[in-house]
């Protein structure tokens, strides 16, 4: 809103003057006239023509001073209009004018630009790519110049988003290990939007929140898991910039040697690169490459998990994926919900400093000391949670296994949102193709009615699990609830944050991601 000021000028007729005189016949101001008849007359009329021209003269020049300066203030004032730097008119889309949740804000995962890639996967998969806006938004999707024509012409696009957007890219996008490639993707829309991967190959699929640009930053810590078959744990990495050096120190679960690029890697080695905007470099390792650390000269986006890997050597293998959120954006204290279906869960905490660890599983409580990039797993059942509270940050990561009772499921990956990470908005669209899909909800337990999904009070009927958990001072009711395939949005009423995870299951099959990674 602008600021605007008016000058009340006073009329001519509203001010009064004094006029001081004297007696004519002592006042040396007055002419004197002798008229015929002797009778002395002051000439006063025409003194006081005089005094009144001043005047009006005086008033002239008071108006013509305001109306100057009532003219300055306007000049300015849209001067400063024309200054602002609006978007392209182009990208402006209608919005609603009744504000709602979450609405113009840009926390968490939200965001405005993102930069998107496939990691290798072993099973032939579809690569698609969710983006969900509030009230509509126009996006742009580019990639490198030096990106083969025939791939190029395929993903480049500028179309408008109503809602929401599913996207399948080339299969060719896939990453190669060991090699500089320019596969990454840019996604760029006018308004806030979330941006959901979707890795789905036959019975194997790997999922990911996606990170905007500006919440990526220098520093990342590796996740992935112990390979229980011949396919490798591995990460990835993009730049965002030109010129970008990466600098790769190497932990090793088993000090294997990597043999690449001329060299032979082992456990506490550095390898030492350098990317130009758009290029992708993928490394893996018949070994778990957790706790590896990657740092940059400039702000890079980066992507862990396993080719493919069964767990607890349970089930078959699915492709596991996660974006990493920045070391600097992880938070201490963690709610982890359990998988249904009699899916068990495995907890691993990754250490970003070293750290003093309290977690909680029912009634039982233990402690733990971690070193910096160190790691500790356990374990929950499908009907158990997990309540997790750390001195410094750590990064809380959940694998679902395959159900214990039927063939449903495969392993999953899926980072928890800390406390402080949680949301009041999400807008996600759930993934077609599963027998069951489910919405995992943590929220103060004084809040709990004021959750709606898709606008609507939660059916009891579709709570399949619900407990109430204890968080230091705090209370937190947790729920698992079974939604549709579709866009979901979940929100509350007063504004209060909470946490979301997705989880879907079929037959070898299963996803998992969170609703954001992401400190506010």
């Amino acid at each position: 809103m602008g600021i605007g000021s008016i000058f009340k000028i006073k009329s001519q007729a509203e001010v009064f003057y004094d006029i001081p005189t004297k007696k004519a016949s002592t006042s040396k101001n007055f002419k004197y006239i002798i008229k015929s008849d002797t009778e002395i007359v002051p000439n006063i009329k025409k003194s006081n023509k005089r005094r009144w021209l001043m005047i009006l003269t005086l008033g002239l020049l008071l108006i013509s001073a305001a109306i100057l300066i009532v003219s300055l203030l306007y000049q300015l004032k849209h001067k400063e209009k024309d200054q602002i730097p609006y978007p392209d008119p182009d990208l402006q889309i209608p919005t609603t004018t009744e504000p709602i949740a979450g609405q113009n804000v840009t926390i968490g995962s939200r965001g405005k630009g993102f930069i998107v890639l496939f990691t290798k996967s072993v099973i032939h998969s579809t690569n698609n790519v969710y983006i969900t806006s509030e009230n509509g938004v126009q996006m742009n999707m580019s990639t490198s110049p030096h990106l083969d024509a025939s791939i190029k012409s395929q993903i480049d696009r500028s179309v408008n988003i109503p809602s929401s957007q599913h996207i399948i890219l080339p299969s060719e996008l896939e990453l190669q290990s060991f090699r500089k490639e320019v596969k990454s993707v840019l996604i760029e829309t006018s308004s806030d939007v979330f941006v959901i991967s979707h890795d789905d190959g036959a019975a194997s699929v790997g999922s990911t929140t996606h990170i905007p640009l500006h919440k990526l930053s220098n520093k990342y810590v590796v996740v992935s898991t112990e390979p229980e078959t011949t396919w490798p744990s591995q990460f990835a990495v993009t730049a965002t910039e030109d010129n970008t050096t990466i600098s790769i120190i190497f932990k090793m679960k088993r000090n294997l040697p990597l043999y690449f690029d001329g060299n032979t890697f082992y456990n506490g080695g550095v390898y030492n690169f350098s990317l130009e905007r758009f290029e992708t470099y993928q490394i893996e390792h018949s070994t778990d490459l957790t706790g590896t650390i990657i740092e940059s000269s400039r702000p890079i986006a980066a992507f862990s998990g396993n080719d493919c890997n069964k767990l607890e050597n349970i089930g078959a293998c699915d492709h596991l994926i996660e974006q990493l959120p920045p070391t600097d954006s992880v938070d201490n204290t963690y709610i982890v919900l359990p998988n249904m279906n009699d899916r068990d869960t495995l907890i691993r905490i990754t250490a970003i400093e070293n750290a003093n660890i309290t977690y909680m599983i029912g009634s039982v409580t233990r402690t733990l000391s971690l070193y910096k990039s160190d790691s500790f797993d356990t374990k929950i059942s499908s009907s158990q949670t997990c309540f997790i509270k750390s001195e410094t940050p750590i990064l809380v990561t959940a694998f679902g296994l395959q159900s214990s009772s039927s063939t449903l499921g495969d392993p999953s990956m899926t980072i928890v949102p800390g406390l402080k990470q949680y949301l009041d908005y999400y807008k996600i669209v759930v993934p077609a193709g599963y027998d069951h899909n489910y919405v995992s909800i943590m929220i103060e337990s004084s809040e709990k009615e004021s959750l709606r999904i898709n606008g609507a009070l939660i059916n009891t009927g579709d709570i399949v699990f619900e407990e109430d958990v204890s968080a230091g001072n705090d209370t937190y009711n947790v729920r698992s609830i079974r939604v549709s395939e579709g866009e979901l949005t979940a929100s509350t009423v007063n504004g209060e944050r909470f946490g979301l995870m997705f989880a879907g299951i079929t037959e070898y099959e299963a996803y998992g991601f969170s609703g954001n990674s992401m400190l506010l």
